[in-house]
Protein backbone atom coordinates (compact mmCIF):
# COMPACT_ATOMS: atom_id res chain seq x y z
CA UNK A 1 0.00 0.00 0.00
CA UNK A 2 1.08 3.24 -1.06
CA UNK A 3 0.32 6.84 -1.26
CA UNK A 4 0.65 8.28 -4.66
CA UNK A 5 3.21 10.73 -4.26
CA UNK A 6 5.55 7.83 -3.36
CA UNK A 7 4.77 6.42 -6.16
CA UNK A 8 6.22 8.92 -8.32
CA UNK A 9 9.31 8.86 -6.11
CA UNK A 10 9.75 12.52 -5.15
CA UNK A 11 12.95 13.47 -2.97
CA UNK A 12 14.12 16.44 -1.29
CA UNK A 13 13.87 18.81 1.98
CA UNK A 14 10.63 20.31 0.17
CA UNK A 15 9.23 17.15 -0.35
CA UNK A 16 9.74 15.27 2.57
CA UNK A 17 8.32 18.81 4.79
CA UNK A 18 5.05 18.09 2.79
CA UNK A 19 4.66 14.50 3.26
CA UNK A 20 4.50 15.10 7.14
CA UNK A 21 2.01 17.67 6.53
CA UNK A 22 0.17 15.37 4.08
CA UNK A 23 0.36 12.40 6.19
CA UNK A 24 -0.87 14.51 9.59
CA UNK A 25 -4.19 16.11 7.59
CA UNK A 26 -6.30 13.33 5.83
CA UNK A 27 -10.33 14.08 6.09
CA UNK A 28 -10.30 11.51 8.86
CA UNK A 29 -7.77 12.62 10.94
CA UNK A 30 -8.71 16.00 10.54
CA UNK A 31 -12.36 14.56 12.06
CA UNK A 32 -10.42 13.37 14.78
CA UNK A 33 -8.72 16.46 15.57
CA UNK A 34 -11.97 19.03 15.37
CA UNK A 35 -14.21 16.29 17.01
CA UNK A 36 -11.58 16.13 20.27
CA UNK A 37 -11.42 20.10 20.49
CA UNK A 38 -15.02 19.88 20.25
CA UNK A 39 -15.73 17.62 22.95
CA UNK A 40 -13.06 19.07 25.29
CA UNK A 41 -13.81 22.44 24.81
CA UNK A 42 -17.70 22.84 23.34
CA UNK A 43 -19.47 25.87 24.28
CA UNK A 44 -22.81 24.36 24.25
CA UNK A 45 -21.58 21.40 26.27
CA UNK A 46 -22.02 17.72 24.94
CA UNK A 47 -25.43 17.15 26.02
CA UNK A 48 -27.53 15.10 28.95
CA UNK A 49 -25.48 11.93 28.23
CA UNK A 50 -21.85 12.21 26.34
CA UNK A 51 -18.55 13.20 28.43
CA UNK A 52 -16.20 13.71 26.71
CA UNK A 53 -14.00 10.40 26.49
CA UNK A 54 -16.98 8.78 24.55
CA UNK A 55 -17.62 11.68 22.56
CA UNK A 56 -14.17 10.96 21.03
CA UNK A 57 -14.93 7.57 20.51
CA UNK A 58 -17.86 7.92 18.77
CA UNK A 59 -15.72 9.89 16.80
CA UNK A 60 -12.59 7.96 15.88
CA UNK A 61 -14.93 4.99 15.52
CA UNK A 62 -17.84 6.15 13.49
CA UNK A 63 -16.12 9.25 11.79
CA UNK A 64 -12.21 8.18 11.33
CA UNK A 65 -12.10 4.16 11.20
CA UNK A 66 -15.11 3.18 9.19
CA UNK A 67 -14.68 5.95 6.59
CA UNK A 68 -11.16 4.84 5.57
CA UNK A 69 -11.89 1.02 6.28
CA UNK A 70 -12.64 0.42 2.46
CA UNK A 71 -9.89 2.55 1.27
CA UNK A 72 -7.22 0.69 2.92
CA UNK A 73 -8.99 -2.50 2.34
CA UNK A 74 -8.64 -1.53 -1.68
CA UNK A 75 -5.23 -0.05 -1.26
CA UNK A 76 -4.07 -3.52 0.11
CA UNK A 77 -5.84 -5.49 -2.95
CA UNK A 78 -3.96 -3.36 -5.07
CA UNK A 79 -7.22 -1.17 -6.62
CA UNK A 80 -6.13 1.99 -5.80
CA UNK A 81 -3.38 4.11 -3.89
CA UNK A 82 -4.06 5.69 -0.48
CA UNK A 83 -4.85 8.98 -2.03
CA UNK A 84 -7.15 7.72 -4.40
CA UNK A 85 -5.78 9.85 -6.90
CA UNK A 86 -8.01 8.57 -9.80
CA UNK A 87 -11.28 11.10 -10.16
CA UNK A 88 -12.87 8.45 -11.03
CA UNK A 89 -12.54 5.85 -8.49
CA UNK A 90 -13.72 8.42 -5.78
CA UNK A 91 -17.52 8.26 -5.73
CA UNK A 92 -17.88 5.15 -4.44
CA UNK A 93 -15.73 5.72 -1.41
CA UNK A 94 -17.03 9.61 -0.68
CA UNK A 95 -20.87 7.59 -0.70
CA UNK A 96 -19.30 5.34 2.19
CA UNK A 97 -18.11 8.44 4.03
CA UNK A 98 -21.49 10.39 4.01
CA UNK A 99 -23.10 7.17 5.27
CA UNK A 100 -20.73 7.20 7.74
CA UNK A 101 -21.17 10.92 8.46
CA UNK A 102 -24.99 10.02 8.68
CA UNK A 103 -24.97 7.78 11.22
CA UNK A 104 -22.72 9.71 13.12
CA UNK A 105 -25.17 12.44 12.88
CA UNK A 106 -28.28 9.78 14.12
CA UNK A 107 -25.88 8.82 17.18
CA UNK A 108 -25.01 12.15 18.48
CA UNK A 109 -28.60 13.85 18.21
CA UNK A 110 -29.67 10.42 19.89
CA UNK A 111 -28.10 11.30 22.67
CA UNK A 112 -28.06 14.89 22.63
CA UNK A 113 -25.46 16.13 21.64
CA UNK A 114 -25.68 19.05 19.51
CA UNK A 115 -21.97 19.99 18.94
CA UNK A 116 -21.29 17.05 17.03
CA UNK A 117 -24.46 15.89 15.21
CA UNK A 118 -23.96 19.79 13.74
CA UNK A 119 -20.10 18.44 13.15
CA UNK A 120 -21.47 15.37 11.09
CA UNK A 121 -24.27 17.13 9.34
CA UNK A 122 -21.18 19.71 7.93
CA UNK A 123 -18.86 16.43 6.98
CA UNK A 124 -22.27 15.04 4.97
CA UNK A 125 -22.81 18.30 3.21
CA UNK A 126 -19.06 19.07 2.24
CA UNK A 127 -18.25 15.30 1.18
CA UNK A 128 -21.21 15.96 -0.93
CA UNK A 129 -20.31 19.13 -2.67
CA UNK A 130 -17.25 17.35 -3.33
CA UNK A 131 -18.53 14.26 -4.88
CA UNK A 132 -20.64 16.65 -7.34
CA UNK A 133 -17.74 18.80 -8.21
CA UNK A 134 -15.36 15.22 -8.41
CA UNK A 135 -17.93 14.07 -11.05
CA UNK A 136 -16.55 16.39 -13.30
CA UNK A 137 -13.37 17.60 -12.44
CA UNK A 138 -10.63 16.79 -9.90
CA UNK A 139 -9.87 19.32 -6.53
CA UNK A 140 -8.19 18.70 -3.24
CA UNK A 141 -9.88 15.95 -0.81
CA UNK A 142 -6.99 17.21 1.11
CA UNK A 143 -8.26 20.68 1.17
CA UNK A 144 -11.43 20.29 1.66
CA UNK A 145 -10.83 17.98 4.22
CA UNK A 146 -8.97 21.05 6.69
CA UNK A 147 -11.55 23.41 5.08
CA UNK A 148 -14.56 22.10 6.09
CA UNK A 149 -13.31 21.34 9.30
CA UNK A 150 -11.33 25.11 9.90
CA UNK A 151 -14.60 26.99 9.44
CA UNK A 152 -16.57 24.95 11.59
CA UNK A 153 -13.92 26.23 14.33
CA UNK A 154 -14.09 29.72 13.68
CA UNK A 155 -17.76 29.21 12.59
CA UNK A 156 -18.30 27.97 16.19
CA UNK A 157 -15.08 29.59 18.32
CA UNK A 158 -14.16 32.93 16.33
CA UNK A 159 -11.42 34.72 16.03
CA UNK A 160 -8.94 32.43 17.84
CA UNK A 161 -9.77 30.11 15.37
CA UNK A 162 -8.25 31.72 12.54
CA UNK A 163 -4.94 30.02 13.11
CA UNK A 164 -6.59 27.50 11.01
CA UNK A 165 -5.62 29.60 7.95
CA UNK A 166 -1.90 28.45 8.56
CA UNK A 167 -3.14 24.65 8.55
CA UNK A 168 -4.78 25.55 5.19
CA UNK A 169 -2.13 26.81 3.52
CA UNK A 170 0.58 24.16 4.78
CA UNK A 171 -2.10 21.74 3.18
CA UNK A 172 -2.28 23.20 -0.10
CA UNK A 173 1.78 23.75 -0.22
CA UNK A 174 2.26 19.87 0.50
CA UNK A 175 -0.49 18.66 -2.25
CA UNK A 176 0.99 20.98 -5.01
CA UNK A 177 4.92 20.17 -3.51
CA UNK A 178 3.79 16.63 -3.90
CA UNK A 179 2.42 17.06 -7.48
CA UNK A 180 -1.03 15.77 -6.29
CA UNK A 181 -2.90 19.05 -7.43
CA UNK A 182 -2.23 21.92 -8.92
CA UNK A 183 -3.03 25.54 -7.16
CA UNK A 184 -6.62 25.74 -8.14
CA UNK A 185 -7.53 22.25 -7.26
CA UNK A 186 -5.89 22.80 -3.81
CA UNK A 187 -7.55 26.35 -3.22
CA UNK A 188 -10.45 25.41 -4.78
CA UNK A 189 -11.00 22.18 -2.41
CA UNK A 190 -10.29 24.59 0.68
CA UNK A 191 -12.86 27.48 -0.27
CA UNK A 192 -15.89 25.05 -1.71
CA UNK A 193 -15.63 22.81 1.69
CA UNK A 194 -15.50 26.24 3.68
CA UNK A 195 -18.70 27.79 1.69
CA UNK A 196 -20.15 24.69 2.36
CA UNK A 197 -19.73 24.05 6.09
CA UNK A 198 -20.51 27.45 6.88
CA UNK A 199 -23.99 27.09 5.16
CA UNK A 200 -24.30 23.70 7.23
CA UNK A 201 -23.85 25.67 9.92
CA UNK A 202 -25.66 29.01 9.35
CA UNK A 203 -29.11 26.71 8.70
CA UNK A 204 -28.03 23.64 11.74
CA UNK A 205 -25.97 25.04 14.88
CA UNK A 206 -28.03 26.25 17.47
CA UNK A 207 -25.44 27.93 20.08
Amino acid sequence: MKYHDEILELEGTRVTFSRIISRLTPAPLINLYVGIIFSLASPIGLGPVLDPLSSILICFIVMVILPITPIVYAAWKGNVDLDVSERESRTKFFAFSMMCDVIAYVVYGYFGCHIMSTLAAAYFSVTAGVLLVSLKSKISVHGAGVGGPGAALIYVYGLPALIVVIVWVLVIYSRITLKQHTLGQSIAGVIIAIIISWGAYFLVYLP
